[in-house]
């Protein structure tokens, strides 16, 4: 999905003369067709993570819209406090872009995973969390980050995701829809893991159990009122987050639920608060972690029998 984000960017840029973007040294290979395009608009500052947020802050402020784009451990973790108190204290509408969302720089070990980013940041008041599943919910979500105020912080997997639909949202707190139908239980996933429940979905109707798949593009703020007129009637959920458990895909649909004082049984797959101790790729990180289709298989017959 870097290559659609890149897109998006370049043609907001082609459009807006006040878009600019600002990588940290990093991305080549991708971002040359923004660098000769930009020119003066394309910065390049350097492994200085917390001194471009700063600088994305300040451009906002004279009048830019800056993107700001890394590795999505680089661009979060590393200058937390920048994006605290420089973007989100001052409100500025600044487009963080993390790029390998949750495993998807497995081989590169824990420095490189993004499990704690969406979390993090949806902390933050006023900060957008995205985290669109396919090119499609990617080019949605941008659409409604350029038209609300504020920062917005895209988590993009180096995944393309399954191919589906996405519909216009009027407004990003309605940011949630239904790609699959189904009755006895409900996936609710978001960002790389939506291919995985629609997985799940497949292997599950083989054992004629007819599951619904639900994607959530936006995390913060959490679209509850859309997710919940999708949830079937009395069907267990079950959670699907690329990321460590407890973060606002959980968060959300637990309030949700007790919203709507719920007995449901609900569960969630995510990664447990660890370390991988195994490098490897993406595929073997996501089994050994325990959120692959078959982990996701078993939480779901486990939900079913409750």
């Amino acid at each position: 999905m870097r290559a659609v984000m890149i897109d998006l960017i370049l043609a907001h840029c082609q459009t807006d003369p006040d878009a600019l973007f600002l990588t940290g040294d990093l991305g080549f290979s991708v971002v040359e067709p923004l660098q000769e395009v930009l020119g003066e608009r394309f910065i390049n500052a350097g492994i200085a993570e917390q001194n471009m947020m700063t600088m994305a802050a300040a451009l906002a402020d004279t009048g830019f819209r800056p993107y700001v784009y890394s590795i999505a451990p680089f661009v979060t973790a590393r200058c937390f406090e920048q994006i605290r108190n420089d973007v989100c204290y001052h409100k500025k509408q600044v487009f963080i872009i993390g790029t390998g969302a949750g495993l998807s720089y497995g081989s590169l070990g824990p420095s490189h995973h993004s499990l704690e980013d969406a979390a993090i940041l949806a902390t933050l008041p006023g900060m957008r969390v995205l985290s669109p599943a396919n090119g499609a919910a990617l080019a949605e979500v941008h659409r409604l980050a350029l038209t609300s105020p504020g920062p917005a912080y895209f988590r993009v997997s180096r995944e393309d995701g399954r191919d589906f639909a996405v519909p216009r949202f009027e407004d990003i707190r309605q940011a949630a829809h239904g790609i699959a139908d189904g009755t006895d239980i409900c996936l609710v996933a978001t960002g790389p893991a939506v291919a995985t429940a629609l997985d799940a979905h497949d292997r599950l109707a083989a054992q004629s159990i007819s599951a619904s798949v639900i994607s959530v593009p936006v995390l913060s703020p959490f679209p509850a009122k859309a997710v919940g007129a999708l949830l079937p009637d009395n069907a267990p959920v079950l959670g699907l987050f690329e990321g460590y458990a407890g973060g606002p895909l959980e968060l959300g649909l637990r309030r949700l639920l007790m919203t709507l004082r719920s007995s449901v049984p609900f569960a969630e797959v995510a990664i447990d608060h660890i370390y991988p101790d195994k490098a490897g790729s993406t595929e073997f990180l996501r089994k050994t972690l325990g959120i692959d289709v078959d982990s996701v298989l078993a939480a779901a017959l486990d939900l079913l029998r409750s």
